[in-house]
């Protein structure tokens, strides 16, 4: 086989890493050394597509960026590495010095993979415009590359190596590029200087601009169902009772697939609900999501001793038990809320020791050492060279940036350990002997292609920027053929509607078969338990519990044991018994004085006798003319609709009725507002509100007799604060 640059061209599922297998299987059995080069988590899918029928040796996978080091390394070129942290933590720097003070990770992290394209294409900051955004961009380029010095982030490894003798040793006999979707300019010149020496099978399914394919290959035929499912949740039920039976022994009626033969491709977002229902089913299935320092046992607890609003979970992982369970059985969260509790339970030495252990002192990379040790963390070094990042960014907030860099770090990715559940773009370069993908529909998958935030469409067709691919390619039709050819047999499933409404999918499906149960539960016969309607012969509290009961009886029922805590007319709860507090206010006791006419000789909160009883909000007598007062929080407005208020209306027809009684006025008076007379009313004639209350009143009073309360859904639904608990079942 001689030197050269051999590009395979084809579409998904075609053959292309079959055809390079067999070359350097080719190679292998004659003793040769093949160099494969791949994405990370592909490392080892090929180590298990070359090792499951024979002994290999002299194969060796590795990235562009191992094989750029072994290059450098060969010419004695290497230098300190900058890792992917370090260069938003130096971008950060250099926005600080331009900029002043108040840079935010999420700010660096937008330039910095700005930056990161611009050297991926071999662009210095010259080749950007002064102007605008770009601009910006251009200065924090120079900025950060000065700050760099001597330091090499992984752009430059590419560049160096791209300069540099090629003296690989030992020297491979192939190399084999495959399972990337695009190789850019630094990268192709490379391979053009490395097939120069040793041949390069390059596999691809869009060649870069200029290079002409050396074979071109047909897509095969792959076996594939499209399955539609009635919701998300038959959806997942279904796909996990398949992998049950296609991991299944044949004696016991399955198929007797190796875990490693079966992988399921699923939105990023939906891999941790079917890993929570791994042990149900008894599944092996394994988390194939890339993971971040913050994801391990040592990162959470330093994610819990930097967490600005810290909650029941991080008392717990810091080992503050009695206030963690406490606190995650309320539901707080924040340093006051957690405060007053301590406080309450009589908590205090464990919540100071807690503040103890946060609060950093005047050296923070001692305190951070000493927390750590005092958290059990043997291996300290990777958070504190995070931490001297941080400070490198931020020294008046590092901290913030500690606790962002530690979420950014990804860890290098861990070998299979059974089914993988791959999110999409963890599944390219990768197939199976069958393949199951969920949620096939509009949406789900897709590249999101957008334009760049610096340098739009029509900047990268012009000077020097010709060399940046355009962002809007739309290769999304490319990627559903890839993620829908991952396996030998691939299962496309589908849900035909969720809680938002009916989905389209990307292929229309025909329902399955239902499959046998697969778990415990499933298995078990099924006797839902649904809760009896709560009953009662308790008469109504009083009116207004009467008006709910017509809208819907279950909520009045559950809403008389004060489950929110509400508060109705927030502020004039003081008056009857702070009323000196409230005077001496400074906005409040002014207000009041004003209005003192209305306030003076008012009884609050009085009942009216009644079957039910009447609650009125204020009431004040002036000989025989009665003042009846709706009051309500601050900026509410009037609520005495026959169908929002029941009570002064209801009032006003009993009140009349009294010989005592020669005049009624209603008002409504919100908080810090002014009273506004609403009717004057005198016996004779009634409103036509009062008669249309008085007969919903003795409609609902009737049915509150017959004792049951069964929910009743309606509009009122929406502006229910019950949770949908009368929808609920436990079994």
């Amino acid at each position: 086989m001689k030197p050269g640059l051999y590009p395979l061209l084809g579409p998904p599922a075609s053959g292309k890493t079959s055809l390079a297998r067999e070359w350097a299987l080719e190679v292998l059995r004659r003793r040769g050394r093949v160099y494969w080069v791949g994405l990370p988590h592909q490392r080892a899918y090929v180590y298990r597509l070359f090792g499951g029928q024979e002994a290999v040796l002299g194969l060796e996978f590795m990235s562009f960026q191992a094989l750029y080091y072994r290059v450098l390394a060969e010419v004695g070129r290497l230098g300190p590495l900058l890792p992917g942290a370090g260069r938003v933590a130096l971008v950060g720097e250099a926005l600080r010095s331009l900029y002043g003070e108040g840079i935010a990770p999420g700010e660096a992290r937008l330039f910095a993979r700005a930056i990161a394209e611009l050297k991926r294409y071999g662009l210095s900051p010259l080749a950007l415009p002064k102007e605008g955004e770009a601009g910006r961009l251009r200065q924090v380029y120079f900025a950060y590359q000065r700050l760099k010095g001597q330091a090499l982030d992984y752009d430059d490894f590419r560049h160096r190596a791209g300069r540099v003798p090629l003296r690989l040793f030992p020297k491979p006999d192939l190399v084999v590029v495959d399972g990337f979707r695009e190789v850019g300019p630094l990268d192709l010149r490379f391979l053009r200087r490395l097939a120069q020496q040793v041949p390069v099978l390059l596999t691809a399914e869009l060649l870069p601009e200029g290079l002409a394919p050396w074979k071109a290959l047909s897509p095969r035929p792959v076996k594939k169902e499209v399955l539609a499912l009635a919701n998300p949740v038959e959806e997942v039920r279904y796909l996990l009772r398949a992998l049950k039976r296609a991991l299944a022994p044949k004696a016991l009626g399955g198929e007797g697939l190796d875990p490693w033969e079966v992988l399921v491709v699923a939105p990023e977002e939906r891999i941790g609900g079917l890993l929570l229902l791994k042990d149900e089913y008894g599944l092996p299935l394994y988390d194939g999501r890339e993971r971040a320092l913050a994801d391990t046992e040592e990162g959470e607890r330093v994610l819990a001793l930097v967490n600005p609003f810290p909650t029941g979970r991080d008392l717990l992982a810091l080992g503050f038990p009695a206030l963690g369970r406490k606190a995650l059985r309320l539901g707080l969260a924040g340093e006051e809320a957690l405060g007053a509790l301590a406080e309450r339970e009589g908590l205090e030495e464990e919540w100071r020791a807690f503040q103890g252990l946060r609060t950093p002192g005047p050296d923070l990379l001692a305190w951070a050492e000493e927390a750590l040790e005092r958290l059990g963390i043997a291996v300290q070094e990777p958070f504190l060279a995070r931490l001297r990042l941080a400070l490198r960014a931020d020294r008046g907030n590092p901290l913030a940036w500690w606790r962002s860099l530690l979420l950014d770090e990804s860890l290098p990715p861990e070998p299979n350990r059974g089914v993988a559940l791959l999110p999409p773009l963890r599944a390219l370069g990768i197939r199976a002997k069958r393949a199951y993908v969920l949620d096939w529909v509009a949406g789900r998958y897709s590249l999101r292609e957008r334009e760049d935030y610096f340098l739009l469409e029509e900047l990268r067709e012009r000077g020097l920027l010709k060399g940046l691919p355009r962002r809007l390619k739309g290769l999304d039709s490319l990627f559903w053929k890839e993620i829908s050819t991952r396996g030998e047999e691939v299962f496309l499933l589908y849900p035909e509607a969720g809680p938002s409404g009916l989905y389209p999918p990307l292929e229309r499906g025909v329902k399955p078969e239902p499959l046998p149960p697969a778990s415990r539960l499933e298995a078990l016969p099924q006797l839902p338990f649904t809760p009896p309607l709560p009953t009662g012969r308790e008469p109504p509290p009083h009116l207004e519990v009467l008006r709910r009961f017509r809208e819907c009886p279950f909520r009045a029922y559950v809403e008389r044991f004060d489950l929110k805590g509400r508060d109705g007319a927030l502020g004039w709860h003081l008056l009857p018994t702070k009323l000196g507090e409230v005077l001496a206010h400074p906005e409040v006791g002014p207000w009041l004085e004003a209005h003192r006419a209305h306030w003076e000789g008012m009884r609050f909160w009085s009942t009216l006798p009644g079957k039910p009883p009447l609650r009125l909000d204020g009431v004040r007598r002036e000989g025989e003319t009665l003042h009846l007062y709706r009051l309500l929080p601050q900026g509410a407005k009037a609520d005495l609709g026959p169908q929002r208020r029941w009570t002064e209306w209801y009032a006003l027809g009993v009140l009349l009725g009294r010989k005592d009684v020669a005049e009624v006025r209603l008002w409504v008076w919100p908080w810090m507002g002014k009273p506004t007379l609403l009717r004057r009313q005198t016996p004779g004639t009634l409103p036509k509100p009062v008669e249309e209350v008085r007969q919903q009143a003795n409609e609902a009073y009737r049915l509150w007799l017959k004792g049951a309360f069964p929910p009743k859904p309606g509009f009122h639904c929406y502006a229910c604060g019950l949770e949908d608990l009368c929808r609920k079942e436990e079994g």
